[in-house]
Parts: C-alpha cells; structure tokens; sequence
C-alpha cells in the first residue's frame, strides 16, 4: 500500500504544480476576480476525513487516497512552494 501512495503522491503533486503553472495562484484569480473566500480548502482536508471515515470503514483506497491527499498537500505547501515562490501560503 505504501508504494501506491508514494505513486499516486508524485502524480498528483506533479498535477498539481502543472495546474498552478497554467492557472496561477487561486489567491491571485480570486482578486482579479474580486473574489474573496475567508476559508481556503486545501485537499489535504479532504485526505484527512478520509482517513478518519478509513477508520470506521476500512476499504484500502479510502487510506490511499486520503494520504494521497495529506502527504501531497504538505509536500506542496512545506517544499515546493517554498522553494518556487518563497512562502507557504498556508493555511
């Protein structure tokens, strides 16, 4: 299992970073945009419930998606971003 949520990490972290690449920052769209949230959702939220609902129902991918979605969401706020923009816009 923990090969599948290493490969699954990388392909998710790689989209991500090629999806801020052709989108920018949300926060940057937002302004533009004249939107404001005053909750960002980030999807290591999402990994996180999922891990607790692995907890009642434990169904392998409910825990490889949700650290999927952890361990992806920190890598990206705590190392690439940084080292790409200099901070970690978090949380």
């Amino acid at each position: 299992m923990i090969y599948k949520i290493a490969i699954f990490t990388a392909l998710l972290e790689i989209l991500t970073i090629l999806g801020r690449m052709r989108f920018g920052s949300a926060q940057a769209q937002f302004k533009k945009n004249k939107f404001k949230y005053k909750v960002r959702i980030h999807h290591g939220y999402y990994g996180i419930a999922l891990i607790i609902i692995f907890q009642f129902f434990p169904i392998e991918w409910l825990a490889i998606a949700g650290w999927t979605l952890l361990i992806s969401d920190t890598i990206h706020h705590f190392i690439v971003l940084p080292i790409w923009i200099g901070r970690t816009e978090f949380p």
